[in-house]
């Protein structure tokens, strides 16, 4: 998997506000053309997060709280958060998940190509602040059958080195039983998990930043 990843760290400072949780705390059944996708990302950084923490003007109590990131993406422009990412936002009982636990999230399979792609970055906050972030690559697609209705993408264990918190491990792990124990506690009727097999996304010419 580490092949499959690019790496991508930003430190820009981004203020937006999203709903945390939609009215209903269960993920509801997907219909004939959704799936549930469940994950776990983790980041390890080597730095000295407590000396960091404080560069950045985190009070003490700030630095207490768990790490926590997006799901599916966060967006560098808040502008991007089109109504595709609001009706996302809507249809899933929560979007920020904390550090350590498995995401899982209903999405729309395109009925025909019956394939989901990924090409953008999770928003890593470390002690889940806006001040103390890493972006972290979302980029890969994955073919979903007709008859699956909840997927296992995989536990993503990254690992950081030095200020610049630049990327220098990734394993993809499987841990598929904690993660099907994790599902059934948040759907309202159980569904067995079928193991993703993830796709590199066809190569794109980088863009130039402005």
């Amino acid at each position: 998997m580490q092949n499959k990843i690019k790496f991508i760290a930003a430190f820009t400072a981004l203020f937006f506000a999203v709903p945390l949780f939609a009215k209903d705390s269960k993920v509801k059944n997907p219909g004939k053309n959704e799936v549930i996708l469940i994950g776990k990302i983790v980041v390890k950084p080597t730095e000295d997060m407590n000396f960091y923490a404080q560069t950045r003007g985190l009070k003490d109590e700030e630095k207490s709280k768990s790490a926590s990131y997006h799901i599916p993406f966060a967006p560098e422009d808040p502008d991007d958060y089109d109504d595709d990412y609001e009706d996302f936002v809507d249809d899933n009982p929560k979007v920020i998940f904390e550090e350590g636990e498995f995401f899982y999230a209903k999405f729309k399979v395109n009925k025909k190509t019956r394939n989901l792609q990924f090409n953008g970055m999770t928003k890593y906050r470390f002690f889940g602040s806006d001040k103390t972030f890493v972006w972290v690559p979302f980029d890969f697609n994955v073919d979903v059958p007709k008859d699956v209705s909840a997927m296992y993408l995989g536990s993503f264990y990254f690992e950081t080195e030095g200020q610049d918190f630049v990327f220098k491990n990734a394993n993809h792990i499987d841990e598929y039983e904690l993660a099907q124990e994790a599902l059934d506690k948040v759907t309202k009727k159980h569904f067995d998990l079928y193991r993703a097999d993830l796709k590199e996304n066809p190569k794109e010419e980088s863009k130039k930043k402005k």
